[in-house]
């Protein structure tokens, strides 16, 4: 009854916030497409409301299936995190969180809207970290489809990943002009893959390795390495 009452009222400021944003999209002329905010704190606000909007069952059997999905990933990476630390960037429930505990891992994320009592996720803009520099062994997130500046969050990752930190980049792999197969909440889109590696690297990240994925939706796992150039 609980969930209902606050899903009404998140699904109500959703309609209010698509209303005013509507679904312009821009051409950045670098391989992506940004959709059109008025200003920064309307691209806030349309972000917060997607966890809270979603049905109990949807979030339980989406968090199910990528839970289960990515622990398998991990697992085959050869990567030891026992007694790392990670931070999970656009974590909302905390399905990612969960899967680097299982791996021994010191895990915690944050979300512009982590929702009530979440034990994996503090609230945090993936734009402006509130940890310190050099503290985090390594980021993940699948997430940087929802960018309002991706410049600003890679400066953000590299500066707090520790030398020779690890950045895993979960994303989905593009197409057409890139928003054909955009969601109502996704900020930011790219027709194939080069564009946000290029990106990633010009701040000095190093391409370790890359992986497909099919579940819970098809992807491609990519990870880098933090490299010794100062970045962008």
């Amino acid at each position: 009854m609980i969930w209902d009452i606050r899903r009404l009222y998140w699904q109500a400021r959703k309609v209010v916030i698509r209303s005013r944003i509507g679904e312009r999209w821009l051409d950045s002329g670098n391989g992506f497409r940004k959709r059109e905010y008025p200003d920064y704190a309307t691209y806030v606000a349309h972000q917060k409301t997607k966890f809270g909007a979603l049905r109990s069952k949807s979030v339980i059997r989406h968090s199910t299936r990528f839970h289960a999905a990515l622990v398998r990933r991990l697992a085959a990476m050869e990567q030891d995190f026992a007694r790392r630390s990670v931070l999970c960037l656009g974590a909302r429930q905390g399905s990612e969180v969960k899967a680097f505990i299982d791996q021994g891992a010191f895990a915690l994320g944050v979300d512009l809207n982590p929702g009530p009592k979440n034990p994996y996720v503090v609230v945090g803009d993936f734009h402006d970290l509130q940890f310190a520099d050099q503290s985090v062994d390594f980021v993940y997130t699948n997430s940087l489809d929802h960018a309002f500046d991706l410049d600003r969050i890679i400066g953000e990752v590299k500066r707090v990943l520790v030398p020779d930190g690890l950045f895993i980049v979960e994303a989905n792999q593009g197409g057409e002009d890139g928003v054909a197969s955009a969601g109502p909440y996704e900020a930011l889109a790219w027709t194939e893959l080069v564009p946000l590696i290029e990106c990633i690297q010009r701040f000095g990240f190093e391409v370790e390795s890359r992986q497909s994925f099919e579940l819970p939706w098809v992807g491609e796992q990519v990870v880098f390495r933090q490299g010794s150039c100062s970045g962008a």
